[in-house]
């Protein structure tokens, strides 16, 4: 059970602070040994749980935001339309928008991504990455002075783009958040508007993951620890959304890359004399 707790904490911080919350799941189990045969292992039941979770965490803190563009869509599609009904509808469009390279890269190469979660020493690797992509977006941003762009003033264009970024997240050790937060810099966003984007564009993402192992559900299942991690990653994820929005309307990306590089270099050499 406290395992679950942990891995769920993990996954509910990293999944929206941009350290890569797949290259945790797999490296935080493989440094301290929690192997098959020592007590709680992750697998489907647990990865579904934690998804969930976080997902969760998204859904009650974007109620309000979420809840108007499902209204405001359906309204839009009875051609009864309120105030700001057909900007929330065309946000919800964007976000549908911006999930298909990521589904359909996740779909065509699935096979390779999971190869990928097995191999510890790459995913430390691929957590520089995170580190070089974290850099590159903040030195974009200060090179680029001017005008934020807000959520209300994004295009087609703009979704597909960040939508890109997710889709290159796929791979263990390359954070979902810090690519699409990078995206969004990359299209003159500020750093809070791109972090809400990449909050509200991970959910059909994060969702989906979790969704699409269901049917593996092995016939025994420890729901304790699926509860129990489900609870934790979205308690946890819930507190890393309302943390890095208020963070990130002054603070740099750099502390954030000087994490992946840490973490990079302890679990590698980890790796190496495992």
């Amino acid at each position: 059970m406290l395992r679950a707790i942990v891995l769920g904490a993990v996954q509910g911080l990293t999944e929206f602070i941009p350290v890569s919350s797949s290259g945790h799941l797999v490296l935080v189990p493989f440094v301290l040994g929690w192997d098959a045969g020592t007590g709680f292992t992750p697998g489907v039941p647990f990865d579904v749980a934690v998804h969930l979770g976080t997902a969760l965490a998204v859904v009650v803190y974007f109620r309000h935001e979420l809840g108007g563009m499902i209204m405001g869509a359906a309204r839009t599609l009875l051609r009864r339309p309120a105030e700001g009904d057909r900007s929330s509808a065309r946000l919800l469009g964007l976000l549908g928008l911006g999930s298909i390279p990521a589904a359909a890269l996740g779909i065509a190469f699935e096979g390779f991504f999971e190869r990928l979660f097995r191999n510890p020493g790459l995913v430390a690797m691929l957590l520089l990455a995170t580190a070089a992509l974290l850099v590159a977006g903040e030195a974009l941003h200060r090179r680029a002075p001017g005008e934020r762009r807000e959520i209300e003033d994004l295009r087609a264009t703009d979704a597909l783009i960040v939508g890109a970024f997710q889709a290159i997240a796929i791979a263990p050790g390359i954070s979902r958040s810090a690519a699409t937060i990078v995206g969004g810099l990359t299209r003159r966003m500020s750093r809070e508007t791109a972090a809400r984007f990449s909050f509200l564009l991970g959910l059909p993402a994060i969702l989906g993951a979790g969704l699409v192992q269901i049917p593996d559900f092995p016939a025994r299942t420890d729901w304790g620890a699926v509860v129990a991690g489900t609870g934790a990653a979205a308690a946890f994820g819930f507190a890393s959304i309302w943390f890095l929005l208020r963070y990130l309307r002054r603070g740099s990306l750099h502390p954030f890359a000087a994490y992946c590089v840490a973490a990079a270099a302890f679990a590698f050499g980890w790796w190496l004399l495992a």
